[in-house]
């Protein structure tokens, strides 16, 4: 129950805005998509398309924002070859 564990979270953070939600649940569909694996490998461009954010900074800040206040692990890509990787956390 991840989408409801992460409403009942978020419900009480004011760190928390639209933008943050919406990463959230682009990145939540595709982990659905790719069979739930514990580890997802993602590219900013993969979730942007479901975000429909255009600018690469809001995302990378958003989804650094979810890391820090411990909604999901982050391991961005060190070149353009590798795939970030993303775990979500027991919430």
């Amino acid at each position: 129950m991840q989408l409801g564990d992460f409403f009942e979270t978020i419900a009480d953070d004011p760190r928390i805005g639209a933008s943050h939600i919406v990463i959230y649940l682009a990145l939540l569909y595709i982990w659905q998509l790719k069979g739930c694996p514990q580890t997802m490998e993602v590219e900013a461009y993969e979730i942007m398309r479901y975000t429909k954010f255009r600018k690469r900074d809001t995302y990378q800040m958003r989804i650094k924002d979810l890391a820090a206040f411990g909604y999901l692990k982050y391991i961005p890509a060190e070149n353009g070859y590798i795939k970030a990787e993303v775990v979500f956390k027991k919430l």
